[in-house]
Parts: structure tokens; sequence; C-alpha cells
């Protein structure tokens, strides 16, 4: 069987997804070497999970499922910037504020433990990726984010998490839901 690129994510709600587009146009238009995000792929990843074999699905599921007594909480988007810190931009993101988020990016990792999957080395750093440096152009210190440049204030409510697979195609990556796990539901 094949195996299938699998990702844990939150989506931010369609409006908030829409509002922080319509607040990148004047960051598009001064990068416009930078290949931007549509909205509809706009999410926060939790976890990449990189190739999975079908067999192994159930146990990502069950991890995410044991996260249903995690309460609901509100993030916000703030700041932005660029990965990585020093040399040429590759990744363009806007931050995301929300000590819980990272809570359940934790809890994540435990239940995925339990479940026979290795720890991820890397510091979790919430963000959104809003952009990403064309192919063959690394544009060097012009393609930073200006150091005048703000995004609105937007925050919503994570409800979720959800395990995603990502197809790679030549006009970009295709996202579609595999599960969602809702948070809270381990209460009455």
């Amino acid at each position: 069987m094949k195996s299938l690129r699998l990702f844990f994510a939150v989506w931010p709600p369609e409006t908030v997804r829409q509002r922080l587009w319509r607040s990148l146009a004047p960051l598009r238009e001064a990068l416009p070497a930078v290949r931007w995000i549509p909205p509809e792929r706009l999410h926060i990843t939790l976890r990449f999970m990189g190739d999975v074999s079908p067999e192994h699905v159930p146990r990502l599921l069950s991890a995410a499922e044991a996260l249903g007594e995690v309460d609901r909480f509100e993030v916000g988007l703030a700041g932005t910037g660029t990965f990585p810190r020093r040399g040429p931009a590759r990744v363009y993101w806007v931050g995301v504020r929300g000590r819980p988020l990272v809570h359940l990016r934790e809890g994540l990792d435990f239940t995925l433990a339990r479940e026979g999957v290795e720890r991820e080395d890397r510091t979790f750093k919430p963000h959104l990726t809003v952009g990403r440096a064309s192919r063959g152009r690394r544009g060097g210190d012009r393609s930073r984010v200006p150091a005048d440049f703000t995004v609105p204030e937007l925050a919503f409510t994570v409800g979720a998490i959800h395990l995603v697979r990502s197809d790679l195609l030549p006009g970009g990556p295709r996202y579609a839901n595999v599960h969602r796990a809702i948070l809270g539901t381990g209460r009455e």
C-alpha cells in the first residue's frame, strides 16, 4: 500500500484566514517573488508526521482522540517573521500566541509516544506559514518582512485538531482532512 503524507493541524476559522489574507496584501505587493499560501491552506502545523503507512494511521487517530479531555482555548495572531532567522529567508510566517497551544502539542507528543511514535526533536514554534521563497531564489535580506509591517489582532477558539493528508502537486499541495478530534469531549 502507498504511504500517506500526514500532519496534525489546527485550522483557523475561514473568517480569520480571509482577514489575514487581506491584511497580507501590502506584504504580497512588496515581495512579489514569494510564493504566497492561499487562505484555504493557512493552518497551524502541530506535528508533521511525514510518510505514514496506512496500517499505522489508527495509532495516529487514537493519539488524537486521547486529547478529547483537553478544554477548548483561545489563541491569537502575533507578529511576523521568517525562517531561518539568519541568512536568506525561506519561510514567511505569522506567529500564534497562546500557551495552551504549546500544551496541546505537548499532549499530542505524549499520546503519540504512548502509541509508539518517536518524539520530534525540534522545538515547537506556533505559527502559520504564509509564504515561501520561490524555488531557485533565496532573496537575501531584501526579502525580509519589513519591520513596520503588522497583522491585525485576530483571535479564535481552538476546538479541534485535524489529521491532514497532504498530496504534493505541481501547483502546490492539496490538503484533505482525514480525521477531526474534537476538544472538550471528555466532559458531560
